[in-house]
């Protein structure tokens, strides 16, 4: 986690560097967006949850019109699956780096952007610990608190465009988890309370949109 920290500090130092170019533009950007999330998989009955994503970024120009992004969000949204006949809500907060191509469609007021995401999460944390004890749809003893310790690191794909003036751009990207998130799941026994709780794999899905402030 000490990473994480440090990130922040790496990129002023990039946009420092940056900066001493006379041909090369850099921006360092405030980055708030609203999320839709998903867990993809066939183990539970899941629905669409939602949450924010907020961090800080650096642009800087690389080849002709490519540019590079690195960034740090922090991230905090929510997972619903289905247990006693429940919509049984989850939170998982976390924190994202991130380090991705961007090709100028127009100049920098259009951009479109490609790259990998490292994310660094907790466990599924119950909104409602009063449902614990709710078995999960589809099962006959796993419980919706067994399913808390999901994996801690994953990796994701990440492809959107942004889009406004030089300071202030809307943005809009998709998330792809392309890891199972749920990996952890299977080294937790499951399967001696419930036999059926075996082989779980799931994927986490985010659509985004917001704004990007560069300084």
């Amino acid at each position: 986690m000490k990473l994480l920290f440090f990130i922040p500090a790496i990129l002023l130092s990039c946009s420092s560097y940056a900066q001493r170019s006379r041909t090369v533009h850099n921006h360092i950007g405030l980055q708030g967006v609203y999320a839709m999330s998903n867990l993809q998989t066939e183990n539970f009955n899941t629905s669409q949850g939602e949450g924010f994503l907020a961090g800080l970024s650096t642009r800087g120009a690389f080849y002709n019109d490519f540019d590079l992004i690195y960034g740090i969000d922090f991230i905090q949204i929510g997972l619903q699956v289905e247990a006693g006949g429940k919509q049984v809500e989850y939170a998982l907060s976390g924190a994202q780096v991130k380090f991705l191509a961007s090709y100028r469609i127009a100049g920098e007021y259009l951009s479109a952007e490609l790259g990998p995401v490292l994310q660094v999460n907790g466990g599924l944390k119950l909104k409602d610990q009063s449902q614990e004890n709710l078995i999960v749809d589809g099962y006959t003893t796993l419980q919706a608190g067994d399913l808390e310790e999901i994996s801690r690191i994953n990796g994701m794909l990440t492809a959107g465009l942004t889009g406004g003036l030089k300071w202030l751009r809307l943005t809009a990207a998709y998330q792809y988890n392309f890891t199972n998130i749920l990996n952890r799941l299977n080294s937790e026994d499951h399967n001696l309370k419930d036999p059926a709780a075996t082989n779980f794999k799931g994927n986490l899905g985010l659509v985004t949109a917001g704004i990007i402030l560069y300084l």
